[in-house]
Protein backbone atom coordinates (compact mmCIF):
# COMPACT_ATOMS: atom_id res chain seq x y z
CA UNK A 1 0.00 0.00 0.00
CA UNK A 2 3.08 2.22 0.91
CA UNK A 3 4.31 1.79 -2.68
CA UNK A 4 0.83 2.53 -4.51
CA UNK A 5 1.02 5.76 -2.66
CA UNK A 6 4.90 6.52 -3.43
CA UNK A 7 3.93 5.74 -7.06
CA UNK A 8 0.94 8.07 -7.07
CA UNK A 9 2.55 11.20 -4.84
CA UNK A 10 5.81 10.66 -7.55
CA UNK A 11 3.61 11.04 -10.85
CA UNK A 12 1.60 14.09 -8.95
CA UNK A 13 5.13 15.73 -8.01
CA UNK A 14 6.33 15.03 -12.14
CA UNK A 15 3.08 16.35 -13.21
CA UNK A 16 3.16 19.67 -11.51
CA UNK A 17 7.08 20.05 -12.34
CA UNK A 18 6.90 19.97 -15.64
CA UNK A 19 3.74 22.80 -15.49
CA UNK A 20 6.08 24.56 -13.54
CA UNK A 21 8.95 24.25 -15.94
CA UNK A 22 6.70 25.21 -19.15
CA UNK A 23 7.53 21.39 -20.30
CA UNK A 24 3.78 20.44 -20.19
CA UNK A 25 2.78 22.57 -23.45
CA UNK A 26 2.53 21.81 -26.83
CA UNK A 27 5.53 23.02 -29.30
CA UNK A 28 4.86 23.29 -32.89
CA UNK A 29 8.11 21.69 -34.54
CA UNK A 30 6.56 22.67 -38.19
CA UNK A 31 5.21 21.47 -41.18
CA UNK A 32 5.57 19.27 -44.40
CA UNK A 33 4.20 17.65 -46.80
CA UNK A 34 5.70 15.68 -49.82
CA UNK A 35 3.89 13.98 -53.22
CA UNK A 36 5.48 12.06 -55.52
CA UNK A 37 3.85 9.49 -58.76
CA UNK A 38 6.23 7.86 -61.48
CA UNK A 39 4.65 6.13 -64.71
CA UNK A 40 7.03 3.01 -64.88
CA UNK A 41 6.07 2.30 -68.13
CA UNK A 42 6.86 5.56 -69.62
CA UNK A 43 9.62 6.22 -67.34
CA UNK A 44 7.94 9.78 -66.52
CA UNK A 45 8.17 11.31 -62.82
CA UNK A 46 7.29 13.87 -60.75
CA UNK A 47 7.94 14.65 -57.04
CA UNK A 48 7.42 17.98 -54.64
CA UNK A 49 7.91 18.66 -50.94
CA UNK A 50 8.03 21.44 -49.06
CA UNK A 51 8.98 21.88 -45.41
CA UNK A 52 8.12 24.56 -42.80
CA UNK A 53 10.07 25.04 -39.06
CA UNK A 54 8.62 25.89 -36.02
CA UNK A 55 10.27 29.19 -36.16
CA UNK A 56 9.20 30.37 -40.18
CA UNK A 57 12.32 28.73 -42.27
CA UNK A 58 10.82 26.97 -45.38
CA UNK A 59 12.54 25.00 -48.09
CA UNK A 60 10.85 23.53 -50.75
CA UNK A 61 11.83 20.95 -53.91
CA UNK A 62 9.75 20.37 -56.92
CA UNK A 63 10.90 18.43 -60.16
CA UNK A 64 9.32 16.43 -63.09
CA UNK A 65 11.61 13.93 -65.25
CA UNK A 66 10.96 11.45 -68.53
CA UNK A 67 12.13 8.78 -70.41
CA UNK A 68 14.75 10.74 -71.84
CA UNK A 69 16.67 11.87 -69.36
CA UNK A 70 15.15 15.19 -69.36
CA UNK A 71 14.57 16.97 -65.64
CA UNK A 72 12.96 20.22 -64.90
CA UNK A 73 12.90 21.86 -61.52
CA UNK A 74 12.66 24.58 -58.73
CA UNK A 75 13.97 24.77 -55.01
CA UNK A 76 13.39 27.24 -52.69
CA UNK A 77 15.16 28.32 -49.59
CA UNK A 78 13.39 30.55 -46.58
CA UNK A 79 15.54 31.74 -43.62
CA UNK A 80 13.67 33.52 -40.41
CA UNK A 81 16.19 36.22 -41.17
CA UNK A 82 14.53 37.34 -44.30
CA UNK A 83 16.86 35.53 -46.30
CA UNK A 84 15.10 34.04 -49.74
CA UNK A 85 16.75 31.68 -52.72
CA UNK A 86 14.77 30.06 -55.56
CA UNK A 87 16.55 28.40 -58.07
CA UNK A 88 14.66 27.20 -61.38
CA UNK A 89 16.70 24.03 -63.44
CA UNK A 90 16.23 22.48 -66.62
CA UNK A 91 18.48 19.31 -67.25
CA UNK A 92 18.41 18.19 -70.81
CA UNK A 93 20.27 17.31 -73.90
CA UNK A 94 21.54 20.85 -74.11
CA UNK A 95 22.97 20.58 -70.46
CA UNK A 96 22.15 22.13 -67.19
CA UNK A 97 20.57 25.45 -67.11
CA UNK A 98 19.51 27.57 -63.67
CA UNK A 99 18.79 30.72 -62.68
CA UNK A 100 18.97 31.88 -58.93
CA UNK A 101 16.22 34.92 -58.01
CA UNK A 102 17.14 36.15 -54.27
CA UNK A 103 18.03 38.59 -51.82
CA UNK A 104 21.10 36.94 -50.52
CA UNK A 105 24.30 40.06 -50.84
CA UNK A 106 26.80 37.61 -51.04
CA UNK A 107 25.19 36.03 -54.35
CA UNK A 108 23.93 38.81 -55.91
CA UNK A 109 25.23 39.98 -59.40
CA UNK A 110 28.86 41.28 -59.03
CA UNK A 111 31.03 42.81 -61.68
CA UNK A 112 33.31 40.45 -63.25
CA UNK A 113 36.94 40.09 -61.50
CA UNK A 114 40.10 41.85 -62.76
CA UNK A 115 42.25 39.16 -64.64
CA UNK A 116 45.29 39.53 -62.63
CA UNK A 117 48.91 37.62 -64.25
CA UNK A 118 50.32 35.28 -62.03
CA UNK A 119 53.92 35.65 -61.39
CA UNK A 120 54.77 32.51 -62.94
CA UNK A 121 53.74 33.56 -66.56
CA UNK A 122 55.86 36.90 -65.85
CA UNK A 123 58.80 37.30 -67.63
CA UNK A 124 61.90 38.37 -65.60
Amino acid sequence: MIAKVAILFAVLAAAHASALLGHGALVSTGVSNRAQTQDVSFGNYAFNYGIQDGLGAANSRAEVGDAHGNKKGTYTIADIDGRARRVDYVADGHGFRATTVTNEPELLPAPPAALIASPATCAL
